[in-house]
């Protein structure tokens, strides 16, 4: 029985908002062409439409009371699990193991001591300077609306970190964010204390939350074995740019050995290499086409010290070097 992994999508938030689906889909497209083929259009609709929501609103606002919409009981199994832990920790932990259930998989979320304190950070994978900041507010507003509604009373954090330029409209943050900010920082994070993640969940439910950790845990291994290998693989690789998994840290979120994750490509006529490589020169060409960075720091951003190697690799990906392509496309 194929289970589905909840009734609550990225495009369903925006539906609560008022949105209608085609339409979205349809403004995520620049040049009647796709920003990404069909299949990674819809596994990724949240970053490429939400630039295009928020400027049809005309309400900068947009992203962070965007995330105040959902609540657990939105995210199916995965909502009552959350509901049903003892403390905040435990909630983290859940949604660190069980996220691609239920968030975009360009949102990766991690957790990280920190001189004392706790580093619940917000990592973006894909998208421009724009969509970044837009996804980076979504996802602290709803962080901050979620717990709220877990433990009862507003989160105590220290300070929350973002990683981009403070905003015109950044006063409006206040309502949202009832913490210190600091912008311009390495990270999208929030620093809280062992003690704040200690706080119980008011609905917290033991004996409930084993059976729906189990439910999700079925939900999880459904979810990799309805997807084939390449394109788990492919999809983790696109999760992880910038900081590029390797074959073992694949291997591991995907519940197998890495031996059983070498004859998994090879049946499909694949191998980890040959992914990776498609996964660098789509990036490249994305950060080719729709920035303005230089071919050096494309070369960064793709896991390549040595700028010459990149064009190599370029070269022999396309046929063409990084300026030739970006000169005809």
């Amino acid at each position: 029985m194929k289970l589905i992994k909840s009734k609550f999508t990225p495009l369903k938030l925006l539906e609560l908002a008022g949105f209608d689906q085609q339409k979205l889909l349809a403004l995520s497209q620049t040049n009647n062409k796709p920003m990404w083929d069909e299949e990674a259009i819809r596994k990724n609709t949240l970053v490429n439409v939400i630039v295009p929501a928020a400027r049809l609103t005309k309400d900068p606002t947009f992203a962070l009371h965007l995330g105040q919409r959902s609540q657990p009981s939105h995210f199916g199994i995965f909502g009552f699990a959350m509901q049903s832990c003892s403390n905040l920790i435990q909630v983290l932990h859940l949604l660190l193991r069980y996220h691609p259930l239920i968030v975009s998989e360009e949102i990766r979320w991690e957790i990280c001591e920190l001189e004392g304190k706790v580093a619940v950070r917000c990592t973006l994978n894909v998208g421009s300077p724009e969509q970044k900041r837009l996804m980076a507010e979504l996802a602290f507003s709803n962080f901050f609306a979620t717990t709220k509604y877990l433990i009862g009373k507003p989160l105590t954090a220290s300070e929350l970190q973002l990683n981009y330029s403070k905003p015109d409209y950044y006063r409006s943050y206040r309502k949202y964010f009832p913490v210190t900010l600091k912008f311009d920082q390495p990270y999208n994070q929030i620093l809280v204390s062992n003690e704040t993640l200690n706080l119980p969940v008011r609905t917290a439910n033991p004996a409930g939350h084993v059976i729906f950790q189990q439910q999700c845990e079925e939900m999880l291994r459904e979810l990799n074995r309805i997807e084939n290998t390449s394109a788990a693989v492919r999809r983790l690789l696109i999760q992880s740019a910038g900081n590029f998994l390797n074959i073992d840290e694949v291997a591991e979120k995907l519940h197998v050995s890495k031996s059983t994750l070498g004859r998994r490509l090879e049946s499909e006529s694949n191998s980890f290499r040959t992914i990776i490589d498609e996964v660098k020169n789509l990036l490249a060409q994305k950060y080719l086409t729709s920035t303005d960075l230089t071919v050096a720091d494309v070369a960064h951003l793709v896991d390549y010290t040595d700028t010459a190697s990149f064009r190599r690799a370029f070269l022999r990906w396309n046929k063409m070097t990084p300026a030739k392509f970006r000169e005809t496309n």
